[in-house]
Parts: C-alpha cells; structure tokens; sequence
C-alpha cells in the first residue's frame, strides 16, 4: 500500500483496518449529537457518513480538475480564439 508522505517502512507498522479515537471540541460534539439525533443515527455512523463524503467530494474535484486540465490542454488554441 502506498500513502503520500509516508515510506513503505512506515506503511508497514500501521494496521488500516483498526478504529481510532477522534478527538472534537465540545462544540463539534455537541453538533454532532444533534445531527445524529434528527437522523436517527448513531453518533459513530454520522461521523462514518461525514468522513465518506468528504473524501468522494474530494475525489470528485480531483477528477473534475484533471477533465477541466485536459479540456484545456487539448483546446488551448480554440480558448485563446474564443477569449480575444
């Protein structure tokens, strides 16, 4: 498994299946208490939901940029025609 910014030596003294704590100030406990109760979800479930779409929002730029890049590269001289 390769992760940004870590050797495979460090990979290797993690395990990426164990749960972890995270730490949140009493206020982001308390909005995340509420939010779990309008849903009828467990604190841990809506924490689950948050971290999922946070990282398909990401993924979704990512590929949104990497279209937008090649869009651009590919029809430069038309966009330069187009802006004058």
């Amino acid at each position: 498994m390769r992760i940004r910014g870590l050797a495979d030596d460090d990979v290797a003294r993690y395990r990426f299946d164990m749960a972890f704590v995270v730490k949140l100030d009493p206020e982001d406990t308390e909005a995340l208490r509420e939010q779990a109760a309008r849903e009828h979800r467990s604190m841990h479930e809506v924490a689950v939901l948050a971290i999922k779409a946070r990282i398909g929002a990401d993924r979704r730029t990512a590929v949104i940029d990497e279209l937008f890049d090649t869009a651009a590269a590919e029809d430069a001289e038309l966009l330069n025609r187009l802006a004058q």
